[in-house]
């Protein structure tokens, strides 16, 4: 389990090692770390919705925001991006896979913010390295060749680099980037190394003071 603090907002994430974060009495450490009683999660179901913290969050969606203080906020992955937008006084946690990435999730997720002078934090993902494609992906999705590398014949898609891509043009001009790859690190389930039914959890609250 990892944290990061960005003045007054939090962002801590779960290892391999932390258990399994769909089961809700895996949560319980990172919950009295965050101090909450609960880490609101979407109904993810790999869309381009983005939604707020109050509304039905049984509904289909892949991202949560909230303005509201001490309220976390997060999502379940393993393998897809997990992706924190935020300002002081505004937070979204989204889950990225290549269909919400390419179906506007995150700029769905920046156009809730009223105060758009945001910063972004990409989590632990699949990375370039290992994500192989095949072919007639890249062709369908029409995907620019800067995004991906071609080794022994096959695609490697650099779905973080979309992502950054895709913040840049929305203005974001501070993106921290955790840099390791779920897939060869060792330390975080990967859906494509067999962790089928296990994730890891990546969560953000907005606090009322600033870390020194």
């Amino acid at each position: 389990m990892r944290f990061y603090t960005f003045d007054n907002i939090l962002i801590a994430f779960t290892e391999k090692q932390d258990l399994n974060q769909r089961e809700e009495k895996n949560r319980l450490l990172l919950k009295n770390h965050l101090n909450v009683d609960t880490i609101h999660i979407p109904n993810q179901k790999h869309t381009n919705k983005v939604v707020k913290v109050e509304e039905d969050l049984t509904q289909e969606c892949d991202g949560i925001y909230t303005d509201k203080k001490n309220t976390a906020i997060g999502v379940l992955t393993a393998d897809c991006i997990p992706i924190v937008l935020f300002n002081s006084k505004e937070l979204a946690v989204i889950h990225a896979g290549w269909r919400g990435l390419f179906d506007g999730i995150i700029e769905n997720g920046f156009s809730l913010f009223k105060d758009k002078n945001v910063k972004a934090f990409i989590g632990a993902c699949i990375r370039g390295c290992c994500y192989e494609v095949d072919k007639q992906f890249v062709n369908d999705l029409n995907i620019s060749d800067k995004f991906y590398k071609i080794y022994n014949d096959k695609p490697y898609l650099d779905l973080v680099a979309v992502a950054v891509d895709k913040l840049k043009k929305l203005s974001v001009k501070d993106v921290y980037d955790l840099g390791e790859c779920t897939k060869c690190s060792g330390k975080f389930f990967s859906y494509r190394n067999g962790d089928f039914e296990s994730r890891i959890l990546t969560a953000a609250v907005i606090k009322e003071w600033k870390w020194a």
